[in-house]
């Protein structure tokens, strides 16, 4: 007995997914509401329809929540290290440094709307990058709407490896493929991400008429970053996107020194008329934010030098990342079981989680060590540790539950059949052809829930399962589903309304969708093709 791959399964294996995309879409609900709606529609589904039972769903639902904590372990331990170093001024100090080196524009983009949120997508990400970004570029005088899109379009090729690297440990947990496998052909369509991702952040705020003036700029800065994305995923995914950062601000502050970018520019220089007339039709009033250098830029980036060397020293002290990984492991056996059309889910362990190695608990030591700094610098004030923790359940709440819920929904769809069915019909339906739109596949999911991670925990493993039926490298497949999630953050509507609220332009997110869309459908059309030629052209041996 097997399960019928038909019209009416294939729509039903569906319903989950429309759910969350209706509600988050034409309801405007929040992604936490809207997941728990899907988990549960995911839950009538695989009981009704794919013959599932209640036995079978506990334990899908208990590899879910194992899955969940090493997800969620990264995000509030990033939460943690970036709230402390903001509440002393760092962030502020950091963006500050930046903004002071050069007074030519498409510099100063490249610095505040590229490479510097890069660098805060690699230690935070959910919306820090846009909610400081965009308040820096209206500080140096971009139009407030233009301020926010750019932002948007600089850190989401970076988002994957992000945020130490939580999608990407959702997208290896989804799909079951290893790491050290997956993380080179990620990185690779990311960082080709990367570099349409400068130029469009250019062509954002100047038209042609700035990526004709300022595209060898671009080229380079997006070139190292990219680079060094590649080759760090490679050795620890985690550091990937913060040490890329780190790279383009380094990279841009040695360009600030040629006599060339040094003096000052005027917007007229780098605009093309149209784009400059649309500018200066959008001078009304709006909310800015001044920032100020409260502390040395080595003293501000104390916590962050901290997470280097912590980092380092559990990857190149022998032993180290062995012993620590052995303590305190979370982790949970299961037995095989399968559903009444014969689907089954093999025994095995789940997820296993270190509570003392784990990424999480080394951003919790670098927070840890930023805090004694800081104290013994005089800047770290009775009170502040509360606000801290505060503030981290404050923001790390709601993203938590929505991640939760996606995770155990996911889970349940894997595991009663469901994501098969999709992958079935649309590998059927579409064929040799669908690679072209696997990307936008992963823009969809980060449209809907705000997050890549989500997205890869909704799509991971359909994309990884339609893969199989055609017969192409699920490597590939997998990848390119990421890169896809990831330049999808450009459009989420929870980042955009961060950005839009930090510049007083509330109620005009439409305005700032309607500058990015066009850049994120272009590159996941781009990447899809890319795909494809090396699916079945360059790479049809890879699997």
């Amino acid at each position: 007995m097997s399960i019928p791959v038909n019209f009416l399964t294939w729509i039903c294996a569906l319903l989950p997914i429309l759910a969350i995309l209706m509600l988050m879409v034409y309801c405007k609900w929040s992604a936490s509401k809207a997941g728990c709606v899907g988990w549960f529609i995911a839950l009538v589904v695989a009981l009704l329809v794919f013959k599932d039972n209640l036995n079978n769903l506990a334990f899908s639902n208990a590899r879910g929540m194992v899955m969940a904590f090493y997800v969620l372990y990264i995000i509030w331990g990033a939460l943690f290290l970036y709230h402390v170093v903001d509440e002393v001024g760092g962030i502020e100090s950091i963006g500050a440094t930046f903004v002071e080196m050069t007074r030519n524009r498409i510099l100063q983009l490249l610095m505040v709307g590229f490479a510097f949120v890069t660098f805060l997508q690699g230690v935070a990400g959910f919306g820090v990058p846009v909610a400081v970004g965009a308040p820096l570029l209206v500080g140096l005088g971009f139009d407030p709407v233009t301020a926010v899109a750019v932002p948007l379009i600089g850190h989401s090729w970076s988002v994957t490896f992000g945020d130490m690297a939580s999608s990407f440990a959702a997208l290896q947990a989804s799909t079951g493929l290893p790491g050290e496998e997956l993380a080179p052909y990620t990185a690779a369509f990311t960082g080709l991400a990367g570099i349409f991702c400068a130029f469009f952040a250019i062509h954002c705020f100047a038209g042609f008429n700035g990526i004709k003036k300022g595209w060898g700029v671009a080229l380079i800065v997006a070139g190292c970053m990219s680079a060094t994305q590649w080759l760090v995923a490679q050795w620890q995914p985690s550091l990937a996107t913060f040490l890329a950062g780190i790279v383009g601000m380094i990279v841009v502050a040695v360009l600030t020194r040629l006599p060339k970018y040094r003096k000052e520019t005027a917007d007229a220089e780098v605009l093309d008329s149209e784009t400059l007339a649309e500018a200066a039709a959008g001078t009304e009033e709006f909310k800015g934010r001044t920032f100020v250098k409260k502390m040395p830029f080595k003293l501000a980036f104390a916590a962050y030098f901290a997470l280097i060397i912590i980092v380092a020293l559990q990857e190149f002290v022998p032993g180290l990342e062995d012993t620590m990984k052995q303590y305190i492991v979370l982790k949970l056996n299961f037995p095989q079981y399968q559903t009444a059309y014969g689907w089954v889910t093999e025994a095995g362990w789940s997820s296993k989680v270190s509570v003392v190695g784990h990424v999480g608990a080394l951003l919790v030591y670098a927070g840890i060590a930023g805090i004694i700094v800081y104290s013994i610098t005089g800047h770290w004030k009775p009170g502040t540790f509360k606000t801290v923790i505060g503030k981290v359940a404050k923001d790390g709440t709601g993203s938590s539950l929505a991640t939760t819920a996606m995770v155990l929904m996911a889970f349940i769809m894997v595991e009663s059949g469901m994501t098969y069915t999709l992958a079935k019909g649309i590998s059927v339906g579409l064929g040799a052809i669908y690679p072209v739109f696997a990307p936008l596949v992963g823009v969809l999911g980060a449209f809907m829930t705000g997050s890549n991670t989500n997205s890869n925990v909704m799509f991971g493993a359909f994309q990884a399962q339609v893969a199989s039926l055609l017969g192409v490298s699920t490597l590939i497949m997998a990848s390119v589903q990421s890169a896809g999630g990831s330049i999808g953050s450009m459009l989420a509507p929870a980042k955009v309304i961060v950005g839009t609220s930090t510049v007083g332009l509330t109620g005009r997110e439409g305005e700032v969708i309607g500058k990015t869309l066009k850049y994120c459908l272009i590159l996941g059309v781009i990447l899809g093709i890319i795909a494809w030629l090396l699916l079945y052209v360059f790479l049809k041996t890879v699997k």
